[in-house]
Parts: C-alpha cells; sequence; structure tokens
C-alpha cells in the first residue's frame, strides 16, 4: 500500500493506492486552523484505522516547516520513514533551473506526470494558490516557467488590501464588464486570471518553438483548472491531482 502526499500551500491532499490503482483521496487545509501535528496525526490515524497497512510514504512539500511533523507521523503509525521528493530525484530529465533546489517540489513531479501521459514537449499550467506556467522541451529539459498570483490571492488580496471592495467567491464570471462592484472583482479575478494564461500559454508556445518547431501539449492542472475550462482554447487537456499521480508514478518505478 502507498500513502502518496502532496503537501501545498493551500491544501494538503493524500492518495492511498495498491496495485489496482487509487482506493481514496481526501484533502484538508493547510494548517491555517490546526497544529501541524495535530492535523498530521488525525488524518494519518484515520488512514491507519481505514487500511491495513501503508507500506511506503512519498511526498511533495512546497511547506518544509512541516516535513519533520509528517516524518515523526508516519514513523510512529506506520513504522515507515516517508520518501520526499526534490531536485535530486531522477525525473528522467534534466532541470534547467538556477539552482536546481529553488524549483518546487510539486512542479517537477507535475512535470514529469505530464511527461509520462502526454510525453515532451509539454507546457502544464496549474492553477492553485499561485498560477503557474511550466515548460519542457523535446529534449527532455525542463526549462523553467512563470508564477504568478493565483485566483484566491487575487480575490483576498484586493479584499483585505482595500476599504469597500467584497470578498468575491471564485466561480466563472458571467460576463465581462461588471455592473456591480462584485461581479466588477469577479470579473477581474476570473478574466484577468483567464487573459493571463491565454497570453502567457501564447508566449511560451512560440519561444518554444523558436528551437523545435513541434508545438507542446498544453496540460492545465490544480484546483481551479476546472472552474477556468471554458475559457481556455489553448488548453489540450485537464488533468487533477497531477501531483498525486506523479508521486505515484515516481513511487512505482523506484519501490520495490
Amino acid at each position: 500500500m502507498l500513502l502518496a502526499i502532496d503537501i501545498g500551500n493551500s491544501a494538503i491532499k493524500f492518495g492511498i493506492y495498491d496495485a489496482t490503482g487509487l482506493l481514496d483521496r481526501f484533502s484538508v487545509a493547510t494548517w491555517r486552523d490546526y497544529e501541524p501535528e495535530e492535523l498530521f496525526f488525525d488524518r494519518l490515524r484515520f488512514v491507519a484505522q481505514k487500511f491495513v497497512r501503508v507500506d511506503h510514504v512519498i511526498a511533495a512539500s512546497v511547506v518544509p516547516e512541516v516535513n519533520a511533523t509528517l516524518t515523526r507521523a508516519t514513523r510512529e503509525l506506520f513504522k515507515v520513514t516517508p520518501i520526499f521528493v526534490d531536485e535530486r530525484t531522477d525525473f528522467g530529465f534534466t532541470i534547467k533551473y538556477s539552482p536546481p533546489s529553488h524549483v518546487g517540489a510539486d512542479r517537477l513531479v507535475t512535470a514529469f506526470s505530464a511527461i509520462q501521459k502526454y510525453k515532451a514537449p509539454v507546457i502544464i499550467c496549474s492553477f492553485g494558490t499561485a498560477t503557474v506556467v511550466d515548460a519542457v522541451n523535446s529534449k527532455l529539459e525542463y526549462i523553467g516557467g512563470i508564477i504568478a498570483p493565483g485566483l484566491g490571492i487575487m480575490t483576498e488580496g484586493l479584499h483585505m488590501k482595500t476599504s469597500l471592495l467584497p470578498k468575491v467567491t471564485i466561480a466563472r464570471a458571467e460576463g465581462l464588464i461588471g455592473q456591480t462592484t462584485y461581479d466588477a472583482v469577479l470579473s477581474g479575478v476570473y478574466n484577468g486570471t483567464v487573459a493571463l494564461a491565454e497570453g502567457l500559454i501564447s508566449r511560451v508556445i512560440d519561444e518554444m518553438v523558436k528551437e523545435d518547431p513541434a508545438r507542446p501539449k498544453v496540460i492545465a492542472t490544480g484546483g481551479f483548472s476546472r472552474v477556468l475550462a471554458p475559457d481556455l482554447p489553448s488548453v489540450d487537456a485537464f488533468e487533477d491531482d497531477m501531483v498525486l499521480e506523479g508521486l505515484r508514478l515516481l513511487a512505482e518505478r523506484s519501490l520495490p
């Protein structure tokens, strides 16, 4: 049994796998309202009670301050030391990033997951806490990417940094020009993200085809990708939980 854990800035996602595939998945908010130790032990006790055993734990974390707590929890509950994926992991591609240790583990795992299913060249757009565009060229080189504020950061920022702008619930904007303040803010964050993503995708494709005429596939993932999907014509495919799937594939390749 494999436990894969995606520790992100906004959410922690858990996936339980056996030889047949995904058995269960769940997520919790990254410990904004919990002590990290309480959060991990609570969630992992649930796993320990529901499943007979966990043989391996593999994790991608962009919140390093929680890693020691996760290690203590998995050792105590499963007698297993987790494997943390990082830039030293063998992904099968070269990391062209300076320094390699500064690229998030989630970005590398997502790139790996995309290559396994769609091959290279490929562009991955992740719509989560941040809006991130990453690229792998046909030479299997992770050539870097672009990081911009995500939908959640935009809505929170506009609300927190102003006196009168409301906090909006993220959804598809029904039109471009808002006729209420609420609709104007929603249009700004939603249509602004669409325009940002479509513009960046186009420019990254233009940059990549200078070296290789093969148009890269464009894959979208992340918590907000399905909300944005109707207005992202440049995206070829939408995938859920690419980090968990990438962790599973890495474990399948390297663990006994």
